[in-house]
């Protein structure tokens, strides 16, 4: 401030700097009468902010963005619009550069939806013929071909007012309902034509046929629809993915309930009556009217003549047949047990693209040039091999990756599976840094994948007990021939390791005294020695504001021993080397400490080079035979793309609340405690299915595939509601009828639609899970191959084992046990004496 008469008015002093010269022209001090200017003891230079990451792709700088879609926004029509802005940008660059479309979900999507409509067309196709092959009318066929048509068109409707949207998993549970769309309708059909075959006419047949199963046909439903309610309770990921598909399938089953009562039996009078009526083999007179036998197998195709000596024989011999299932189950539980993988979140191998991932880890403290100059050492590599599509490099200061892929045509080849093998013998040049080359893909590890990951966690309340644990562990592991890879210091998640090492310096505190130095003043030096960088100010020059750093030079690179020779100040100008206050020594250390539940922990991680089921036995065997003192424990770590426990109990408790409401629906219907027991049992029969198609087609059991037993659950039970509710029809229109007549003619009634509804869902579903690369390379596939091997297993066993189960829980209670059977001319049955009732 400075005064003028009455007036203070303000002095600026403009020293500002206008340009990068005038910083290096700028004098800090003066030697002697001489200034010394910062250009004599520094360069100035006017450059950008040091670079903290780098991208390349294909070798050449990239920068990169992504863009994401608003929510309930079409992907597909979002990535379109954004490559036609791609395109119209194009002309836009400065020479030399272009925009790379690196990564679009839509493709996948894309791809994988008309791969859907695709199988879903053909699942159609083949429901078609198979109705055709069993009914051997045109018309009927076509009648109920329809169905899935009226069907399909209704559940689009409820989706759309239930506020859903067609996606990939939408549509899935659209397609997986073609084969059970149809069952309610052929049920209703072949009822309708067994009554019109009797000699009832059309409109009666169809009224009468439509009524008798009603009952059935709506319990069947409902334990289809039933076990979809436990879904609600479902969390995270599994409530996102496999709530809209339960629901899409619920509604696509109401509205082929409400087309099998409405439209089926409606037409099905007109086609009938414009028709001939056939020979007749089982004449009914209806509700509650006598019937006149006569053998159903005269004249009958082979199967049901074979069919009705078998079915003879298991109830005739019931604790034989349900003995031969129950090995059956136990056998197949062996297999599955011993030799699929389970638990998997995904499966198949990470979809269908085959790449190379290569990962460089340094210590920490290491500089970003140093990263960049171990990945351009593999860049140089990858850019001499002509098979390689294209390479993309992503690095850190201390962590970098490289994506290799290929072209579509070598992508299943073993190309790939060289190239990795030389990454792989590149790595091993390298000292003072982690390098890792991983595999994924069909061309790796029979489409699985890279090599399977384990860790092995160890807890205890003593840290130094738990590191002596972990060593052992990891020296037991080293002798293995195929394991590599081993690190007894590494992170629970097996994709980051803790494993690190330290300079750590220790001051002699008595010398430091002596130059007049405290530990304050040693460590600012230090610091300043070994970062050689100030922090980060601002300087405002040609009236901008700009960031300006000081550092030493030669500060990206610190030699020990430069270290210890390294020249400091002391209060009285003397200068002393830094050797002669501090010494430097180097330490392994953990880079954090883990406690879970209070307990230190510590995991043995390794890479196991072999199929998946292998590792996994040998995984449990490392730590079944672990021995451990009292307090301390050995357990599975984390496996990555595995379920977790919560996930775990989620699906369990579904599994448990869907099978108890299936047995409350047919207890319900049946109005008895021991006939559900009969469908139940269905359960157990359709897992050895399930079990033998995961063990033969050598498919992991992952989570899709766990919440395709519970839609199986209310699947598989169908063929014994409508089988054990045919024979407690005829046990009531019939009481004339031992037993096991009974049981034996209304088993040998309902073989034929139980083998139309179990052929059209089955191969309905197959193209679901054919033409794939590799097994679990989509996420129906694990789902369709449920259903398949449950379905097949579950026909089989309810055709035969049913029968006599029914059997073993009604002859006790039956007022007829102790009658002889009278001769019924059925084969395998008509031999039946009293003693074998």
């Amino acid at each position: 401030m400075v005064r003028q008469g009455s007036s203070e008015r303000t002095i600026t002093i403009m020293n500002r700097p206008a340009s990068a010269d005038d910083v290096r022209n700028a004098v800090i001090t003066s030697a002697g009468g001489t200034p010394i200017r910062v250009r004599d003891i520094a360069t100035v230079r006017d450059t950008y902010e040091e670079a903290r990451a780098l991208a390349r792709i294909d070798g050449q700088a990239a920068v990169g963005f992504q863009v994401f879609k608003g929510i309930g926004v079409n992907t597909v029509r979002t990535a379109e619009a954004v490559r036609d802005r791609i395109a119209e940008l194009e002309t836009l660059h400065p020479f030399g550069s272009r925009l790379i479309l690196e990564d679009d979900m839509s493709e996948d999507i894309e791809r994988q939806l008309t791969d859907l409509r695709t199988r879903a067309l053909f699942s159609a196709l083949v429901i078609f013929f198979v109705l055709l092959a069993f009914l051997r009318s045109f018309r009927s066929a076509a009648l109920i071909f329809t169905t899935i048509a009226f069907s399909v068109l209704i559940a689009l409707n409820l989706i759309y007012f239930g506020g859903l949207t067609l996606n990939l998993l939408t549509l899935m549970g659209l397609a997986m309902g073609f084969g059970l769309i149809v069952d309610n309708a052929i049920v209703v059909l072949e009822n309708v034509y067994r009554r019109w075959q009797g000699g009832e006419s059309a409109a009666e047949a169809a009224e009468a046929g439509a009524k008798e199963v009603v009952l059935p046909i709506f319990a069947s439903t409902a334990t289809t629809l039933i076990v979809f309610v436990p879904f609600v309770y479902l969390q995270g990921d599994l409530r996102v993915y496999y709530v809209p598909l339960a629901v899409v399938v619920g509604l696509t089953l109401v509205a082929s309930l409400f087309v099998a009562f409405t439209f089926i039996p409606s037409l099905s009078a007109r086609l009938l009556a414009a028709g001939g009526r056939p020979r007749a083999r089982w004449e009914t007179a209806g509700e509650g009217g006598s019937a006149k036998p006569t053998d159903p197998t005269v004249g009958a195709p082979f199967y049901i003549r074979f069919y009705a000596d078998l079915v003879g024989l298991t109830v005739r011999f019931p604790w034989t047949a349900i003995f031969i299932t129950a090995v059956a189950f136990g056998s197949s539980y062996y297999l599955f047990d011993r030799y699929v993988s389970t638990w998997a979140m995904w499966g198949g191998g990470q979809g269908q693209d085959t790449y190379i991932q290569v990962q460089i880890t340094l210590p920490r403290g290491s500089n970003l040039e140093r990263t960049d100059q171990l990945m351009r050492f593999f860049e140089e590599r990858v850019a001499q091999i002509p098979e390689v599509g294209r390479y993309r490099s992503d690095i850190r200061e201390t962590f970098g990756s490289m994506r290799i892929t290929f072209p579509d045509s070598i992508e299943n080849t073993q190309i790939p599976v060289v190239i990795k093998e030389q990454m792989m013998a590149y790595s091993h040049t390298f000292t003072g840094a982690e390098v890792r080359v991983y595999g994924y893909g069909p061309s790796f590890y029979g489409g699985g994948g890279s090599a399977p990951n384990y860790g092995i966690q160890v807890l205890g309340y003593n840290y130094e007990r738990v590191r002596d644990i972990a060593e052992g562990l990891g020296a037991r592991l080293q002798r293995l021939s195929r394991v590599v890879d081993v690190d007894t210091n590494a992170n629970s998640n097996r994709f980051r390791r803790d494993k690190a090492w330290e300079f750590v310096v220790t001051v002699d505190r008595d010398r430091l005294s002596t130059y007049g130095l405290t530990v304050d003043d040693l460590v600012g030096r230090l610091n300043a020695a070994v970062a050689g960088t100030a922090g980060l100010s601002r300087l405002k020059i040609g009236g901008e504001e700009v960031q300006f750093q000081v550092k030493l030079a030669d500060n990206l690179e610190t030699d020990i021993l430069e270290l210890r020779e390294t020249l400091i100040d002391t209060p009285d100008g003397r200068r002393i080397r830094l050797a002669e206050v501090i010494t430097i020594d180097q330490q392994d250390v953990l880079a954090r400490i883990r406690r879970e539940n209070q307990q230190y922990e510590r995991t043995v991680a390794y890479e196991f080079r072999g199929p998946a089921r292998l590792g996994d036995v040998i995984h449990d065997q490392i730590i079944a035979t672990t021995d451990v003192p009292p307090g301390y424990t050995v357990k599975a770590g984390d496996r990555g793309f595995f379920i977790d426990d919560e996930e775990r109990t989620q699906i369990v408790m579904v599994l448990a609340v869907a099978l108890l409401l299936v047995y409350m629906v047919t207890a319900a219907l049946f109005e008895s405690f021991r006939q559900p027991l009969c469908v139940i049992l269905t359960v157990p029969m359709a897992l050895i299915g399930v079990y033998l198609a995961f063990f033969l087609t050598d498919a992991s059991f992952t989570r899709e595939a766990y919440v395709g037993v519970i839609m199986m659950l209310g699947i598989v039970v169908n063929n014994a509601i409508l089988l054990v509710d045919h024979v407690n029809g005829i046990r009531r229109r019939r009481p004339d009828l031992p037993l096991p007549e009974a049981i034996v003619r209304g088993t040998l009634e309902r073989v034929r639609p139980i083998l139309m509804t179990t052929t059209t869902t089955v191969l309905g579903l197959l193209p679901l899970v054919l033409f794939g690369d590799t097994t679990g390379t989509n996420i129906w596939d694990a789902l369709a191959l449920v259903l398949i091997g449950g379905l097949l297993s579950s026909t089989i066993f309810v055709l035969t084992i049913t029968p006599a189960a029914y059997h073993v829980v009604e002859r006790g209670v039956s007022s007829r046990r102790d009658a002889p059977v009278p001769a019924t001319g059925l084969p395998g049955v008509s031999a039946m004496t009293e003693s074998a009732i």
